[in-house]
């Protein structure tokens, strides 16, 4: 295979920014010829830094906008605004854009009101060939180790779109086309840009082994090397911070209104005051011989077994019912174990833990 062969390639790319204005093609690693063979044949590309600091007015031209990829962080928020005029600028004049990223779509931060990306045109980098990554184009061409450009191919998608894949192949033991069915539109079309799947006459398939083991194998070694906190880590730990302290709060005043003083020592069932002690003596109160030396013991409790106090009369269901009670474990416990050890968080769990929120602070209280 040579970069020639992407001349009808490169020519598709073209007609569609042409015709449509502004395009998104996503990029990466498995596909570096590709790469080479758009930018080199499209002379007119920039990076994303040079070209939202170039001074450079619009013009009526096919530009290549490479390194999108950078403006995926958090940190990097506040510049789609900016690349957003330079873009419209840019079709004003007569232009056509070429979004060139190493990441997908799913990817880059929401953005409120209208997005770049949402309202550009996706194009289809060149389909891989059947058989899988050893027969990369990176791979076959450039000759780079095959587990190596995987796992360069994976960290592209980012932790999100990886911890999808994780909940989809290992939590759920699923494999085959059932397994894609599992993943959203935009999980499906970022695959299919990295090469990892690939689209069939009639839906989509991995372009792995039937137990897709070089694919597990790269995302163990992808997920455990993940060292950046997730986009949605500051929504996930205040909301949890505030749904647990609300429920505490309550179960603590109903506490001290049915046993008044002693309530430390009477709010506890089973073996949980044992615990509570050696959790409290262990961490903080040295010299404790009794829980009513403690400030407060509800604070060296789980949320599940905070949680277990509600079936104590005197505590209650906290104002909400049964069902809803069922419904906030299933969804929030998980959430919070996952945050709890570090695992990479999924793409819902930011939405889940502030919806619960509200519903917290309507049923129970914001007070």
């Amino acid at each position: 295979m040579t970069e020639y062969d992407y001349e009808e390639w490169v020519a598709s790319i073209r007609r569609k920014a042409e015709q449509l204005r502004i395009v998104f093609l996503q990029l990466g690693h498995s596909n570096e010829p590709a790469r080479r063979a758009l930018t080199s044949t499209l002379t007119e590309s920039k990076e994303i830094s040079e070209y939202l600091q170039s001074e450079e007015p619009p013009a009526r031209r096919l530009i290549v906008i490479d390194g999108l990829e950078s403006l995926a962080g958090p940190a990097a928020r506040g510049q789609f605004g900016p690349l957003r005029e330079r873009v419209f600028a840019e079709v004003e004049a007569g232009g056509h854009v070429i979004l060139l990223s190493r990441a997908p779509r799913i990817a880059f931060p929401r953005v409120v009101g209208s997005s770049l990306l949402d309202d550009a045109s996706f194009a289809h980098a060149p389909t891989v060939p059947v058989g899988g990554h050893a027969h990369w184009p990176t791979c076959a061409v450039d000759e780079v180790a095959p587990a190596e450009a995987l796992c360069r191919a994976l960290a592209e998608l980012g932790p999100e779109l990886c911890a999808a894949l994780d909940r989809v192949i290992y939590e759920n033991l699923i494999t085959g086309e059932v397994a894609l069915s599992l993943l959203s539109a935009r999980e499906v079309e970022a695959l299919d840009a990295s090469g990892i799947t690939r689209r069939t006459k009639d839906s989509r398939a991995w372009n792995f082994p039937k137990h897709l083991a070089p694919l597990k194998s790269a995302l163990d070694d992808v997920l455990a090397g993940e060292l950046d906190a997730p986009q949605q880590l500051f929504d996930v730990s205040a909301g949890l911070w505030r749904i647990e302290r609300t429920i505490r709060r309550e179960i603590r005043k109903r506490a001290k209104s049915a046993w008044s003083t002693s309530w430390r020592q009477q709010c506890l069932n089973g073996d949980l005051p044992s615990k509570v002690l050696e959790r409290a003596t262990e961490a903080a109160y040295l010299g404790a011989t009794s829980i009513k030396q403690l400030r407060d013991p509800l604070e060296w409790l789980s949320l599940g077994e905070l949680l277990q106090l509600k079936d104590r009369s005197e505590i209650g269901d906290l104002g909400m019912t049964a069902a809803l009670w069922r419904q906030f474990s299933a969804q929030i416990m998980p959430i919070r174990n996952r945050l709890a050890h570090m695992r990479t968080l999924r793409p819902e769990d930011a939405a889940e833990v502030i919806k619960w929120r509200q519903v917290i602070e309507v049923r129970i209280g914001a007070r």
